[in-house]
């Protein structure tokens, strides 16, 4: 999709969600938020990061490479950085890959390593807000939770059924003739190493789980603040709801679209439009500070003897 189609379906989404505010109610709500408040929440934002940079240094430890804790933290910040200003130009995942690729070995080892720690990242995710969803569905049964939690049951039993069979061996001959394609080398190379590497998924997995449920309390203390009559299994079901959107290529770094699918779940969750279009602004607007400050790191090492 066309960069200056992406700014148009951002602008267009913001001023939706702007138009349809209740401005009446926006000052009473906005008195309510204290800075304690909003401090809890841009602190997690940044305990988060030093927690990303360990769960992607484990990534690529399956993958056989390994990076320092410091060199991974500083990478992730600036890839950070180019995320939320220079999204039209260097993505984040793009400058991340290119400054972890192998001299020698397969460089798709750096690009799967990022793809590994995204999606379970987003699995655990999707988890929380599927538990979410059965707390929910046991005091109130609302249409897109039950939507939500019927289709992750029927994705859970799939993948467990798919995990059954390759422990007994079905596939191992129609996996024998996939490494025999050149073509797919590199696929398979990187999808034998995944496999021989459980336990490093699973703790993948475990600090993803973390990582997630600190995401789900700062939304929590946003609303919260904002006097919301949600609670923690309601705003699970938010964040998995907004992950998913995110994954939508249809804007400038998400602008837009996730605040719209926070106004969107919300409503359908019986919540207040108002205080869904606030929190998700407010966590826009604290990202901004912290971008910037990686924005000055990346600005200190491109200036360093030999940096690119």
């Amino acid at each position: 999709m066309k960069s200056y189609l992406k700014v148009a379906v951002s602008l267009i989404l913001i001023s939706l969600l702007i138009y349809n505010i209740e401005w009446g109610a926006l000052a009473d709500n906005m008195k309510t938020v204290s800075a304690t408040s909003i401090l809890i929440a841009f602190t997690i934002l940044i305990v988060q990061f030093p927690i990303s940079a360990y769960k992607w240094q484990k990534a690529l430890r399956i993958h056989g490479l390994a990076y320092t804790f410091g060199f991974l933290q500083k990478i992730l910040c600036i890839g950070f950085f180019f995320n939320n200003f220079l999204p039209t130009s260097i993505g984040g995942d793009a400058y991340r890959a290119v400054k972890t690729m192998p001299k020698e070995g397969y460089k798709s080892c750096a690009v799967s390593a990022i793809l590994v720690e995204r999606i379970i990242g987003l699995v655990a995710l999707l988890f929380l807000g599927l538990v979410g969803g059965v707390i929910t569905l046991q005091s109130e049964e609302i249409p897109i939770v039950v939507y939500f939690v019927t289709i992750g049951l029927a994705g859970t039993f799939a993948f467990l059924v798919l995990l059954f069979i390759l422990k007994l061996g079905y596939l191992a001959g129609f996996l024998a003739r996939l490494k025999r394609i050149k073509k797919l080398e590199i696929l398979t190379h990187n999808l034998g190493l995944i496999y021989r590497n459980p336990k490093g998924l699973a703790n993948i997995f475990t600090i993803s789980l973390f990582f997630q449920l600190l995401a789900i309390v700062a939304i929590g203390v946003l609303f919260d603040a904002l006097g919301s009559e949600g609670d923690y299994a309601r705003y699970a079901i938010i964040a998995a709801i907004v992950g998913l959107a995110g994954l939508l290529p249809i804007s400038i770094n998400g602008i837009g679209v996730t605040e719209g699918a926070f106004a969107v779940a919300a409503i359908q969750l019986g919540m207040d439009y108002n205080q869904a279009v606030i929190v998700a602004f407010m966590l826009r607007i604290l990202v901004v500070p912290l971008s910037l400050v990686c924005g000055m790191v990346y600005l200190v090492d491109s200036r360093k003897p030999g940096a690119t």
